[in-house]
């Protein structure tokens, strides 16, 4: 952000999450399906992964092909000001997202919990250090910036492949009697990912068409990645909990919810809290005072995250 400025930032913004954007527009709750069909139908996990992997290459490679003709379309209504050269690598990217995000159902379902881990914390890891050699060494700037998050993308997305394949041996051919059933169990949780989605993820783009600025994109977006920190506890509570309850009966299940759910809103609210005292005085220090505008969102925000 430091190096970038408002301006470029918001940019990135608007570039590195575009491919997690339009991803859940075809999702079809394949990842919850998963899920499923291996805790509670007991299906072999090797076909399950194969069936996500084709699906999510064929949709995903379809997706960014549409995108790639509309591209004209985004860079004036919504990319406004990117460098057009940014728009393929980034389209590209959709692909590797969707297959992260289904392979991470198969991990989910069989508790290998220290996937998700790796997951969440190698990426930024290797972010932190690409960055400090692309934009303080080299000073590459924008395209230097989003290019090297493309490759972490690539890189994290095959990783999980090969760690997959280790336990579940991914095969060309395609389940289809699976995956129907797949389709038709994760149709149901489609509906909820994708009204997430309007909720939590196109709210940046919308800023970006109204505003036309992106500037204001960078501001709204520092303050969003900030209240998103809190969601991290549901989200992790939630990933371990889905596959205990596929594998539970009705009652066990209600039971184990209620009790999650009330520790879970106990630490999202100090963390709210904490957030609510911090923010006001971290913001300034880390991001600097080009970036004070950023406090306002975050504490409009902390209560709707809560």
């Amino acid at each position: 952000a430091r190096w970038l400025g408002p301006h470029d930032r918001g940019l990135f913004q608007l570039l590195v999450l575009l491919p997690t954007m339009l991803s859940n527009f075809v999702k079809f709750g394949i990842s919850q399906a998963s899920v499923y069909y291996m805790r509670r139908m007991g299906a072999a996990a090797s076909a399950v992964a194969s069936n996500a992997v084709w699906f999510a290459v064929t949709m995903g490679s379809a997706l960014a092909i549409v995108c790639w003709f509309w591209r004209d379309w985004l860079l004036v209504k919504i990319l406004k000001e990117c460098p057009e050269s940014l728009v393929a690598p980034t389209l590209a990217l959709i692909p590797f997202v969707l297959v992260q995000f289904y392979l991470l159902g198969i991990a989910q379902a069989q508790e290998r919990f220290n996937e998700y881990n790796i997951r969440q914390i190698v990426p930024n890891l290797l972010s932190f250090v690409g960055m400090l050699v692309v934009l303080v060494v080299f000073h590459t700037g924008l395209v230097g910036a989003v290019l090297t998050q493309a490759a972490i993308v690539v890189f994290m997305s095959l990783w999980l492949t090969v760690r997959v394949h280790r336990e579940a041996p991914l095969k060309v051919r395609v389940d289809r009697g699976l995956l129907r059933g797949m389709l038709g169990f994760g149709g149901k949780s489609y509906v909820q990912t994708l009204a997430s989605t309007l909720h939590l993820r196109i709210d940046q783009y919308l800023i970006a068409y109204l505003l036309g600025k992106p500037g204001e994109v960078a501001f709204y977006a520092i303050g969003v990645n900030l209240v998103s920190l809190l969601l991290r506890i549901p989200d992790a509570t939630g990933t371990v909990l889905f596959p205990r309850l596929a594998a539970s009966e009705q009652r066990a299940a209600h039971l184990a919810t209620v009790r999650v759910c009330r520790g879970t809103l106990f630490l999202t609210a100090l963390g709210a809290v904490g957030l609510a005292i911090a923010g006001p005085l971290g913001i300034p220090l880390l991001y600097g005072h080009k970036f004070d505008r950023a406090i306002r969102p975050m504490l409009i925000l902390l209560p709707g995250a809560l």
